[in-house]
């Protein structure tokens, strides 16, 4: 938690700093214009760059951190935004422009070269273009974490299997289900029922993938069923032990329904696929990801939270609650059929890697 507000503010802070010392360097050059004559122009021209510098390199290491950590979404996510690629393309512009200016400004500290007015001129209209650049920036990155430009993640192996988890009759009708993918609309209407068919399964499966990174849910054993409170309430839904503070994505895409807190499951965060059959339950998060609504639409692989103990969680040991149910109507997002995920989610690792062999 704190490494991961450090790291953005770091990077926040580096780019207002950033845009100040560019600014301020232009302001100088242009200065130094107007009154030849007055060397502390140049010099404080000096000092803009040098904040400038300092700024691109904390911005740089920041950026690269957040990205490769996955510390506010997956690296996966980055990849597959559109808003993501284009804050990177105008941040190789920015850096492409200051690659004459940088060298140049070298030589005047070093005193190898004596500042020209051409020279001047010219970085100080580089200057300007690089500040407009950086704002352009900072508001696509504004976008970004608000969801624009999400591109689509490619979805996982489609599989036919049965509600009670056999998952044998993947390699028999992989083929047929990939030759025809399912296909459903943006926001479909309710489906009116709750019970399991074989298609529903189908289509779920289709759509998972796991919630936890670097997990193979074939080593998973599944608490479906399994008695708890004093033997009160059965346990519907897989329990993922990880870390805490490791990153859960999005199981499949689809949109936020409910981000909810209650005594037992603690912060939780209730979902719908994109065929509006399911609802997806994540618990005992020990935090939500940034920017995350009720309204937010997800892709697959999207951070939505991180593993914690909230709720009636051991604080020793964090783990994911997840559940998966079949629902009539997803505005009613706390009721439905519960299913095993393991099974659908067995069922599409093994499906993915068949295909993967052809």
């Amino acid at each position: 938690m704190i490494t991961r507000l450090a790291l953005a503010w770091l990077h926040l802070l580096a780019l207002v700093v950033g845009l100040a010392g560019v600014w301020a360097r232009g302001r100088a050059l242009s200065d130094s214009l107007r009154h030849p004559e007055d060397p502390r122009a140049i010099r404080r021209a000096l000092v803009g760059d040098t904040w400038w510098g300092i700024a691109a390199l904390a911005w740089i290491a920041t950026g690269l951190w957040r990205l490769l950590a996955g510390t506010e979404k997956s690296t996966s996510y980055y990849v597959a935004s559109h808003a993501f690629l284009l804050k990177m393309s105008l941040f190789l512009v920015v850096f492409a422009l200051e690659i004459w200016p940088m060298t140049t400004l070298m030589r005047w500290r070093r005193k190898k070269l004596q500042p020209e007015p051409r020279d001047v001129g010219r970085i100080e209209i580089i200057s300007y273009v690089q500040c407009a650049l950086v704002a352009i920036i900072a508001l696509v990155a504004v976008s970004m974490a608000r969801g624009y430009g999400a591109g689509a993640v490619a979805p996982a192996a489609p599989v036919v299997t049965s509600a009670s988890g056999a998952i044998d009759s993947v390699l028999r009708v992989a083929d047929s289900v990939s030759q025809a993918p399912v296909v459903v609309r943006a926001t479909p209407p309710p489906s009116g029922t709750d019970s399991v068919t074989a298609d529903d399964i189908a289509l779920i499966t289709h759509e998972m993938a796991m919630p936890l990174d670097s997990i193979d849910p074939t080593t998973l054993h599944s608490s479906f069923d399994d008695a708890r409170g004093g033997g009160t309430r059965a346990h519907h839904a897989l329990d993922i032990m990880s870390p805490r503070g490791t990153p859960v994505h999005s199981a499949a895409a689809g949109r936020v329904l409910k981000l909810f807190k209650s005594v037992d499951g603690g912060l939780m965060v209730y979902a719908a696929d994109s065929s509006e059959r399911f609802v997806l339950m994540y618990a005992h998060l020990d935090r939500y990801a940034p920017a995350l609504t009720d309204s937010t639409r997800l892709v697959r692989g999207q951070v939505i939270g991180f593993v914690g103990s909230t709720g009636n969680a051991s604080p020793n040991a964090p783990h994911l609650h997840f559940a998966v149910a079949r629902n009539a109507d997803v505005k009613h997002w706390s009721r439905g059929n519960p299913i095993d995920p393991l099974p659908v989610l067995v069922a599409a690792r093994l499906a993915a890697r068949t295909i993967s062999l052809r």
